[in-house]
């Protein structure tokens, strides 16, 4: 799946690789435009209406007004079928999402809402109980004024890279409760909190280790792990 190319208006490509050497386009989805990134799942949520469909969650942006998540069936490549839309208000750029691990809620991060409106720094989180009508379940403000940009769930914890606030560590087992909870950080741009694109670019915290790799935009690569005592 890429995103972004010249085909498709931008949108969604389908790129059958199981012969590597001989990649072919199977198809792709246009209708909404550019998609900035998107996570796609063989879904197992609550909606059984979908369950075992090939499903798209899609993080749409033009720069402009039209910020929006879509979720399409792309099950038959040839012809991805849009499920629902979802937009929200004092949307700045939609940048990327992530799933929970049940797929009941979907955590969204708006790159430039901070920047344009001035709030702390804020992620989204929408309930997918039904995929075809999904609702605003939870806003939450972080402790700092810092943009947002990719955040990653493993298990009952949401890793989010916030630029200058460095990585954010939120305990989401309480989310149905909407109630979540900074439980940890590591800032690896120490000077300020301030909305700017210094920092903590993204995060990758799926090693089995329990190492957590942190890219900065100015300082490199940062390897980190839990304290004892959070552990």
């Amino acid at each position: 799946y890429v995103f972004g190319t010249k085909l498709y208006e931008g949108g969604a490509l389908f790129i059958n690789v199981n012969d590597p050497l001989d990649p072919n386009v199977e198809g792709g989805y246009s209708a909404d435009s550019y998609t900035h990134d998107g996570q796609i799942v063989i879904y197992d949520g609550p909606d059984s209406v979908f369950k075992g469909r090939e499903i798209l969650f899609g993080s749409n942006s033009n720069g402009g007004e039209d910020n929006q998540i879509i979720i399409i069936d792309v099950t038959e490549k040839s012809r991805p079928i849009k499920i629902s839309n979802i937009n929200y208000s004092f949307s700045g750029y939609t940048h990327q999402g992530i799933l929970t691990e049940d797929q009941k809620y979907f955590f969204l991060g708006d790159e430039l809402d901070e920047l344009q409106y001035g709030s702390p720094t804020l992620t989204r989180v929408f309930d997918l109980s039904s995929l075809s009508n999904p609702k605003l379940h939870l806003s939450y403000f972080g402790g700092v004024n810092a943009i947002d940009h990719n955040g990653y769930v493993v298990g009952n914890k949401f890793y989010l890279a916030s630029y200058t606030g460095g990585l954010r560590v939120l305990d989401i087992s309480q989310v149905e409760n909407k109630n979540l909870i900074e439980i940890g950080f590591f800032d690896t741009y120490p000077s300020n909190n301030n909305p700017k694109f210094n920092g903590a670019w993204n995060v990758y915290p799926f090693f089995k280790s329990g190492i957590i790799a942190i890219n900065d935009i100015d300082s490199g690569l940062f390897l980190v792990k839990a304290s004892d005592k959070d552990e």
